[in-house]
């Protein structure tokens, strides 16, 4: 039989909850004469429900510390859940419901009803797009699975949807009936086939169950419900089940006893109620299910000497009566609120990284005095990981109780590259990103993959792409050769040994992998898929030494993961492995792998549900921003919102006023940090609205001391970030010995000892040569390459007069010069277009320049001895004409810039000076020695073929090659001097303009602070 009056305590924000209820337990004030506090034995008669696990770790803990040689039997503690939680039990000999479908099993059959539908409009009108692509398809499955739950928790029968009248609404709103309407009648019919019930179906009917057990035991033993706000209908039944036992009590967490009752009132008023205010949840509570007035709840314990009760109370007063804000100095009294306020501190931070380093000094700062304890407290997930990372500057690891997602993991990570590289068919970046990965071993040791590794990529994954899919790979590597590499390239070094290591592991990949990348085109069963990717994941994880103890859980997590995933796959919709890939991170992303408990530890951070019960000496609440704290009020797409009011669906701000009730619980820690930070992402942030009533009540003055006492952690912060000033570096100018130095150099690198001597340091005394990047499609170079070697051809078969048809001799040679970028479909078809429409204006330039000729010699290679034969000036002529008229004309084709005839008097751009100097001096074996009479560059534009003079009007072109001749004999003598030094950048072209081996010289960091030029 039931009492009259429910028992019903709370505890405020500043008393420690979790102790104070277990001394309350103990010495007999939750329930008349239960005080086991000497009896070892008695509490095991009792009952608790908490909301979460820890926190009934927690609680056991503490009444273990308080027994008499810290030994007792603990009672039933029993996670009671909230709004959060997504499966209950209570009685394990309770088995009436049925199991509880798996959430992966109904995210992917939500999805699959969502792909059909999304097919279906698209059939009938192609203007209409919904959910294109797995990502919007998920969301909209979590979204219709949240709603489900929602009406579960709510009570409110699905037939209500046949009360809202199609066409009061915008188009896409009925569009979303109808499909609601569809899945009314389509999931109850899923998880028939399936004999199960949605885990919130479930849950409130195990909550049901036991509400129903407690009141039919009129005589059971203690029953305490602790912590829980009754934010769920099913959860407020039962509480008010407990309340009502003879020996039952329920502890609320924070009940508001300071706001006025005019404004307590108007909390749960029918007409406007609340939703966004902290108490809006316990007033619903008591006034619904318990059917008492706020009197009738005792405050289990005073607040804190320091309590900010009254404070907050004031601050988040509901909007109605915000005008008693006037009269809160006589009310409160400024005494109090300095009370309250003196161990409050508030960090305004420029951005996120700089809020994020000052809590780790906040935290770090706790652990200078032993026993002291703290926490972070923030819904921010982002923000969490950014100071757990700030705090191994002090090599101290913070307890993380969400863990993190499995998809962020490093075996999730590597599950995913595993299906990227497949869905990209062995793209060059995925696979090196894949084959550098901790976990990766394809059956081998770690050294002998990582030497596997090296030699495949300097092989066939840098530079262009190899052809696509494991085929193309292992072609790739037996058709390598190091032949065809210049001497100083480290490709032409690669021994025997390198490419069947290279070879071995092109062979393991496409093994290991083959199952998924058969699935490479067209849509695929899901189960198809996940099984074929499993395989891969562990043909390429499988090795002797494979895994480390660290990765155990979250593999172990994996594993699960993909179990589930295959529990389900039936319901699961077809898709094709790139659409499977992108799936892939969303299906992992809700399982969070958690670390081991860190027993002791002193430091945690805590999501707001569960710090609800937990207390620490300093209390770090973070994010304070709108649309992270309280989140964003985000738009339901299945249902808008009269939609949602005429259904009877609470309000999205709901879930505003619990946020706001975990920062009521949050600060009342005895140091209190607040945080925001005033940038995120670039862009301007508004302080959350917790934040701007509590300085609005607090005064101008409080609120800068406040302020003050936070920005000491910022400047602490700053500190650590501050360098010693250290001198500017200077521009490099290394000086080798002069029998390093390079003694053959090219025509065309003369420019670059000109402008950058560094390059040539690098380059022949370094002997270092970039590499190519990886995946590195053609660009500019490979295009001209191509159709130089065209022209080339072309004048080289036909010296003296031009065949019948030019143009189309001309596109055969061009289509065998660029045949190699065939690889590259996109930038072949753009390239070969512009040189179709070059070809004839190139033939009309080679017949007027015919006239002028009695012969053409292409592609030359020339050599010639300077300074008394210690230096070899060597070069390839693009062409060379014998002038009817006499003399030579050296010609050279661009694809990109001329130089001009200043630069090229001035001997900065000296490439056809040169060439005319060894063309007189014979340096061309096939070419007569003659004087030099023009110089000319030809420029291949898109639109227009132009040719250019490299000689100045006021100068000859043997004039010009002889003094270039001159400078660059004088160059020769000047760098055989052994304190002549090889300067980085002494005369560029173009300052901003980096080369291959700036990062080398550092330019980016001596150029600065306005050096001049030499």
């Amino acid at each position: 039989m039931s009492r009259r009056a429910p028992n019903l305590l709370t505890i405020p924000s500043s008393a420690p909850f979790l102790a104070t209820l277990a001394d309350a337990l103990l010495d007999g004030r939750l329930v008349e004469g239960f005080a086991p506090r000497g009896d070892p034995l008695a509490l095991a008669s009792a009952t608790v429900f908490l909301p979460t696990r820890r926190a009934g770790r927690l609680l056991g803990e503490a009444l273990r510390a308080r027994m008499a040689g810290g030994v007792t039997l603990l009672p039933r503690i029993v996670p009671l859940g909230d709004v959060d939680e997504d499966a209950l039990a209570f009685a394990e000999s309770f088995t009436d419901p049925p199991r509880a479908v798996p959430p992966t099993t109904r995210r992917l059959a939500l999805a699959s009803l969502i792909r059909r539908w999304r097919r279906l409009l698209a059939g009938d009108d192609g203007r209409v797009a919904v959910a294109a692509g797995p990502g919007a398809e998920f969301a909209l499955a979590d979204a219709l699975a949240h709603l489900i739950d929602e009406m579960a928790a709510q009570e409110v029968p699905w037939e209500r949807l046949d009360t809202l009248v199609p066409g009061q609404h915008d188009r896409y709103w009925d569009m979303a009936l109808d499909f609601l309407k569809i899945a009314r009648d389509f999931w109850p019919a899923q998880l028939a086939e399936l004999g199960a019930v949605d885990a919130s179906v479930r849950r409130d009917r195990l909550i049901a169950a036991e509400a129903a057990r407690l009141a039919g035991l009129p005589d059971a033993g203690p029953v305490i419900a602790a912590g829980s706000t009754g934010s769920m209908s099913a959860t407020a039944r039962l509480l008010a089940a407990v309340a009502h036992l003879p020996r039952g009590a329920v502890v609320l967490p924070g009940l508001d006893l300071h706001l006025d009752a005019r404004s307590w009132d108007v909390l749960t008023d029918d007409e406007a109620p609340a939703f966004s205010h902290p108490q809006y949840g316990l007033a619903l509570l008591l006034r619904r299910y318990m059917r008492v007035d706020r009197e009738a709840v005792r405050e289990l314990a005073p607040p804190a000497p320091y309590g900010r009760e009254r404070l907050l109370s004031e601050a988040l007063r509901p909007v109605a009566s915000t005008e008693a804000w006037a009269s809160l100095p006589e009310r409160l009294g400024a005494g109090e609120i300095d009370v309250a306020l003196a161990q409050v501190g508030l960090i305004e931070a420029d951005d996120a990284r700089e809020e994020a380093l000052a809590i780790a000094v906040a935290l770090r700062e706790v652990l200078e005095v032993p026993g002291r304890t703290a926490a972070l407290i923030t819904p921010d997930r982002d923000l969490a990981r950014r100071v757990a990372a700030e705090l191994l500057r002090f090599r101290v690891r913070i307890d993380d109780s969400a863990g993190e997602p499995l998809s962020e993991s490093v075996p999730g990570r590597f599950a995913r590259l595993v299906a990227d590289v497949c869905h990209e068919e062995l793209a060059p970046v995925p696979l090196s990103a894949l084959l550098r990965h901790v976990l990766a071993r394809f059956g081998l040791e770690r050294a002998a993959l990582d030497a596997g590794a090296d030699a495949l990529e300097m092989m066939v994954l840098r530079g262009p792409r190899p052809a696509a899919g494991a085929s193309g790979l292992v072609e790739a590597v037996a058709a390598f050769s190091p032949s065809a590499y210049h001497p100083s390239d480290p490709r032409a070094g690669m021994d025997e040994d390198a490419r069947a290591r290279a070879a071995a592991l092109a062979g393991r990949i496409a093994r290991g992998l083959a199952p998924l990348l058969a699935l490479g085109q067209g849509e695929h069963a899901f189960g198809a898929l996940l099984e074929a990717h499993r395989a891969a994941v562990q043909a390429a994880w499988s090795g002797p030494d494979a895994g480390a103890p660290e990765d155990e859980t979250a593999l172990a997590e994996l594993a699960r993961a993909f179990d589930a995933m295959a529990e389900g796959a039936a319901q699961a919709p077809a898709m094709t492995l790139a659409d499977y890939a992108a799936a892939l991170p969303l299906l992992l992303a809700d399982r969070p792998v958690r670390p081991p408990l860190l027993a002791g530890a002193r430091l945690r951070i805590l999501g707001p549900l569960e710090a609800r019960l937990v207390s620490v000496d300093r209390v770090v609440l973070a994010g304070l921003v709108e649309q992270t704290w309280p989140a964003a009020v985000r738009t339901d797409p299945w249902l808008s919102r009269p939609m949602r009011a005429a259904l009877g669906l609470e309000a999205p701000e709901r879930r505003t006023g619990l946020s706001a009730h975990d920062f009521v619980q949050g600060c009342g820690a005895p140091e209190l940090i607040l945080s925001h930070p005033r940038k995120l992402g670039g862009a301007p942030t508004v302080p959350s609205r917790f934040l701007q009533r509590l300085e609005a009540v607090s005064g101008e003055g409080r609120w800068k001391a406040a302020i003050a006492r936070g920005d000491r952690f910022r400047r602490l912060a700053a500190l650590i970030e501050e360098e010693p000033a250290a001198p500017r570096i200077a521009r490099p100018e290394p000086a080798p010995p002069v029998e390093l130095r390079p003694r053959r150099l090219s025509v065309t690198e003369i420019e670059t000892w000109l402008r950058d001597p560094y390059t040539i340091y690098a380059r022949h005394v370094l002997r270092l040569r970039p590499l190519d990047r990886l995946d590195e499609a053609p660009g500019a170079a490979e295009r001209g390459t191509a159709i130089h070697e065209a022209l080339g051809a072309f004048a080289e078969a036909f010296p003296e007069a031009l065949p019948a048809d030019p143009e189309a001799v001309l596109l055969d040679y061009g289509r065998q010069a660029f045949r190699p970028l065939e690889a590259f479909p996109a930038e072949h078809a753009l390239w070969w277009a512009r040189f179709e429409r070059l070809v004839p204006r190139y033939i009309g330039w080679e017949r007027s320049r015919r006239a002028l000729t009695r012969r053409v010699f292409a592609e030359q290679a020339g050599r010639m001895s300077l300074a008394g034969g210690r230096f070899t000036l060597t070069g390839r002529a693009d062409r060379i004409e014998q002038l009817r008229a006499g003399g030579l004309a050296i010609v050279d084709f661009k694809t990109g810039a001329v130089p001009t005839a200043k630069q090229t008097a001035a001997h900065y751009s000296p490439q056809l000076p040169l060439e005319a100097a060894m063309a007189a001096r014979g340096g061309f074996p096939d070419v007569p020695a003659e004087e030099a009479a023009a110089l000319v560059y030809v420029r291949l534009g898109t639109a227009e073929l132009k040719e250019v003079s490299a000689v100045d009007r006021d100068e000859t072109a043997l004039g010009l090659g002889a003094s270039t001749l001159e400078r660059l004999e004088g160059l020769v003598a000047a760098f055989e001097n052994p304190s002549r030094g090889y300067a980085s950048l002494a005369r560029p072209m173009f300052r901003g303009r980096f080369g291959d081996y700036d990062h080398l010289a550092r330019v980016k960091e001596w150029s600065t602070g306005g050096e001049g030029e030499e």
